[in-house]
């Protein structure tokens, strides 16, 4: 497994997703777990700050025409009602809990990955930042796929175990998974080729002795 060296100037946190839509309490698309995540991130947030690391928040919007929806209403149907996940509606807010300020970077995605049609690429390699850290929800769809596309743009990954979170996924023909399998399946996978996989502990740690 691979094991970066982290420098401050160089390092850049994305915290995907965590917005009202993900975590409020039965909010459309809730994620539960996301809300554990808080306090945890608003510790790394705060040491990152103090330390001069970037910090991006990654938004997922859409049009309120729809004409960016694409693919999505085909496999979650009330997404065609264009009353989800909406720019300029409460929905896309970052959640008030987080450690949020205006100075903060904040990139709007149309899809899983926050590089598809986004400038983070452009304001990553700007503020001349090789290394990422990522946090978020849900960890196997917008946190792997931003993962896997820093990665294949030559950036050093640092996946947090404890700073991303997912869902449990219902049988769909091949069995219920529950969020603990799709979480230690993910890491594995990360692990593997694509980033190198530690807690927000362990990455605090290597901040303060950075």
């Amino acid at each position: 497994m691979a094991t970066f060296r982290l420098e401050p100037s160089k390092t850049a946190l994305l915290v995907i997703d965590m917005i009202n839509a993900f975590l409020k309490p039965e909010a459309p698309l809730e994620i539960p777990r996301g809300r554990d995540l808080v306090p945890k991130l608003n510790r790394l947030i705060s040491l990152c700050r103090g330390k001069g690391i970037l910090i991006a928040f990654i938004v997922h919007a859409f049009r309120a025409n729809g004409c960016d929806l694409g693919l999505y209403p085909e496999f979650i149907p009330k997404m065609a009602t264009r009353s989800i996940l909406i720019e300029g509606t409460t929905d896309v807010e970052i959640y008030d809990q987080m450690d949020w300020q205006i100075s903060d970077v904040r990139v709007v995605k149309r899809t899983f990955s926050a590089f598809v049609g986004t400038d983070l690429d452009l304001i990553l390699r700007i503020n001349g930042i090789d290394t990422l850290m990522i946090s978020g929800v849900a960890t196997h769809s917008c946190c792997e796929a931003t993962a896997r596309d820093a990665r294949h743009r030559n950036y050093k990954v640092l996946f947090l175990t404890d700073g991303t979170a997912t869902y449990d996924h219902p049988d769909t023909g091949w069995g219920a998974i529950s969020s603990e399998d799709i979480q230690r399946f993910v890491l594995t996978i990360m692990a593997h080729r694509e980033a190198e996989v530690l807690s927000v502990e362990d990455v605090l740690k290597r901040i303060r002795e950075s």
